[in-house]
């Protein structure tokens, strides 16, 4: 095992204790509270933007908005399709969805960590350490989103570093989730990855 293996197992550990501590249910109210349930918001949709993209019928609609662009062949729509303007609707209905899901998942819950009863007590304080440990996960692939977004020797070094990583670190590098929409937009405007 190498010492980033290390670190994200005392991570792991000191989340799952923190989790435990906290409990699911005010775990998920402090994650999305206020200005930082829309940074929350936008970090799922982020994260999950990438993925969803690759459905085969959100890539025929988004192709359908584009095709409807360019019939159009106004300077407006030309303009529109150039800067990706399919993309930021997909966006925005994401974040619409994503923010509505998330303000009544957070209710319902609430009102189910809300009952005082030992076993959902102790449910609840499991969902904890499964949502901290989650966030950590989020917060590893946004970092190894920014390292390889540098690119060069700094992510060349860094995956040297992670060589031998008994977690696969290489691989989730590598294999980024995050990165899918980047690629996207790499080959759509051309650009040698």
């Amino acid at each position: 095992m190498i010492i980033a293996d290390w670190v994200i197992i005392a991570l792991i550990v000191f989340l799952c204790i923190i989790g435990f501590i906290v409990g699911f249910g005010r775990g998920l109210d402090i994650f999305t509270r206020g200005f930082f349930g829309f940074i929350i918001s936008i970090i799922v949709c982020y994260c999950l933007g990438g993925i969803i993209y690759e459905i085969a019928f959100v890539q025929e609609l988004l192709e359908k908005l584009n095709n409807a662009l360019l019939a159009k062949n106004t300077g407006f729509c030309n303009f529109l399709v150039k800067i990706h303007f399919d993309i930021i609707v997909y966006y925005v209905t994401l974040f619409i969805i994503v923010t509505i899901i998330r303000v009544i998942i957070v209710k319902i819950v609430k009102s189910i960590v809300e009952v005082d009863n030992v076993i959902l007590r102790f449910i609840n304080r499991m969902f904890g350490m499964v949502l901290f440990v989650c966030v950590l996960a989020v917060f590893v692939l946004i970092t190894f989103q920014i390292i390889s977004l540098i690119g060069g020797s700094t992510a060349e070094d860094f995956v040297l570093k992670l060589q031998g990583s008994k977690f696969k670190l290489v691989q989730i590098f590598e294999n980024n989730p995050l990165m899918t929409i980047i690629k996207v937009i790499k080959i759509r405007i051309q650009i040698p990855a």
